[in-house]
C-alpha cells in the first residue's frame, strides 16, 4: 500500500476524529481508511490510536508522530502548488545556451524583447560553441547549429540559415588591398571557424566562375565566430563568416564583403532552437519558443528586405557608371599637335 496514502489516512482519521468522516473527506471507503491505518501501524510498529465504538483517540507515542506527519504532508502540498505555479506562469529559471554566432547586436535585442514578456523569468544564459546535451537536466534551450546537437530525442526548431561569406573591414583593405580574384587571398591572412580549419587543414574551398579551387593563405587565424568577427572588425584579416551573423555590420559600412561573385563550398550553417520535452512544456518555456520562432521570423524578412535594397542599390550605381563610361565613349577626340581635345560643337 502507498506509504503517501497512509499518512493522509492517518491524518485524516486524527483531524476529523473518525475513520468514516475521513473517509467521506478522502473519498474513499471507511475500510480503506482503516486497513490504511492498520498498515501504517504495522510499519512502524506503533498503535497510533485507542480505539472504542464511537470514537478514536491518538496514542501517547503516536503525538510526535502525527505533528511531524503533519509538517511533511504541509511541505509536499507547498511544493506542488509551487511547482504548478511555476508552471502555469511567468516566473521560474530558464537556462539557454546560444552558439557565438548568435552573440551581437542580435541576441542584444533578443533578450532585451523575451525581457520585455517575461520580466519575471531567471534567465541564465551561457555563450558556448562546444556540443550542448539539452537532455542531462543542466540545460533547458539551446540556440545552437545543427550538427552540435546529437540526441535524436530532441526537439528542433529551425530557427535561419545562413551561407558563409568573406568579409574585411575597409581599413585592411585599404592597407593591404582588395582581392578581385579568388587566388588573391594567398597573400592575406585568413580569419576562419576552428572547425572549418581542421576540416580544410588550413585551406579555404571556394567556388569561382563555376569552378571549385583551393586556395592556400599565406597566414591564417581560428577561433569561434564573435572571436573572427572581432578580429576582422579590428583589422586583422578577411573572415569567413555567417552572412547572417554581420548583416549589421555590412550595412554600417564597418565591414565590406570581399570577392562576392565567389561562394565556399562548406555548407550553409543551420541554426536551431532545440529543446528535450515536447509534452508537460512548462508555460516559461512554451512562451521562450513561442518568442523565439517569431523573432527569428521577423529578423529573416528584415534581413530578406535589406538584402533586396542592397542588391538594388548596387544595380543603380552600377547603371549610373556605366551610363558615365558610355557618355564618355560617345564624345568625338582628336589628337592633335597641342595633346587630345574635345572638337568644337
Amino acid at each position: 500500500m502507498d506509504q503517501l496514502y497512509m499518512l493522509k489516512a492517518f491524518v485524516a482519521a486524527r483531524k476529523h476524529g473518525s475513520f468514516s468522516k475521513a473517509a467521506e473527506a478522502l473519498g474513499v471507503t471507511t475500510g480503506s481508511i482503516s486497513k490504511a491505518i492498520s498498515k501504517l501501524e504495522a510499519d512502524i510498529h506503533t498503535r497510533l490510536f485507542h480505539r472504542t465504538t464511537r470514537s478514536i483517540a491518538l496514542t501517547e507515542e503516536a503525538q510526535s508522530y502525527y505533528q511531524t506527519c503533519c509538517r511533511l504532508l504541509e511541505d509536499l502540498e507547498e511544493a506542488n502548488r509551487r511547482i504548478t505555479h511555476e508552471r502555469g506562469g511567468d516566473s521560474g529559471r530558464l537556462r539557454l545556451v546560444v552558439h557565438p554566432m548568435v552573440v551581437g547586436g542580435t541576441l542584444s535585442r533578443f533578450v532585451c524583447g523575451y525581457r520585455a514578456i517575461a520580466p519575471n523569468v531567471r534567465l541564465t544564459l551561457s555563450v558556448q560553441e562546444r556540443a550542448v546535451n539539452v537532455c542531462d537536466g543542466h540545460v533547458d534551450m539551446a540556440i545552437v547549429p545543427s550538427h552540435l546537437i546529437d540526441q535524436s530525442t530532441v526537439i528542433r526548431r529551425k530557427l535561419w540559415t545562413s551561407s558563409n561569406v568573406l568579409v574585411a573591414c575597409p581599413a585592411y583593405l585599404r592597407k593591404n588591398g582588395t582581392p578581385t580574384a579568388a587566388n588573391d587571398l594567398s597573400n592575406h591572412l585568413l580569419l576562419q571557424s576552428s572547425r572549418s580549419r581542421q576540416q580544410s587543414a588550413g585551406s579555404i574551398g571556394l567556388i569561382e566562375d563555376g569552378q571549385r579551387l583551393t586556395v592556400c593563405p599565406m597566414s591564417s587565424m581560428d577561433g569561434d565566430e564573435a572571436l573572427l568577427r572581432t578580429a576582422a572588425l579590428a583589422g586583422v584579416g578577411i573572415a569567413v563568416l555567417p552572412a547572417a551573423m554581420i548583416q549589421e555590420d555590412l550595412k554600417a559600412g564597418d565591414l565590406v564583403e570581399v570577392l562576392p561573385e565567389c561562394r565556399t563550398v562548406e555548407e550553409d550553417v543551420e541554426v536551431c532552437l532545440f529543446y528535450s520535452h515536447r509534452d508537460l512544456l512548462p508555460v516559461r518555456h512554451r512562451i521562450f519558443v513561442d518568442f523565439c520562432a517569431e523573432f527569428f521570423r521577423a529578423l529573416d524578412v528584415r534581413r530578406e528586405r535589406e538584402a533586396l535594397t542592397i542588391v538594388s542599390d548596387l544595380e543603380q550605381t552600377r547603371t549610373r557608371r556605366l551610363a558615365a563610361v558610355d557618355g564618355r565613349a560617345a564624345q568625338p577626340q582628336y589628337a592633335g599637335r597641342h595633346g587630345s581635345k574635345q572638337l568644337m560643337q
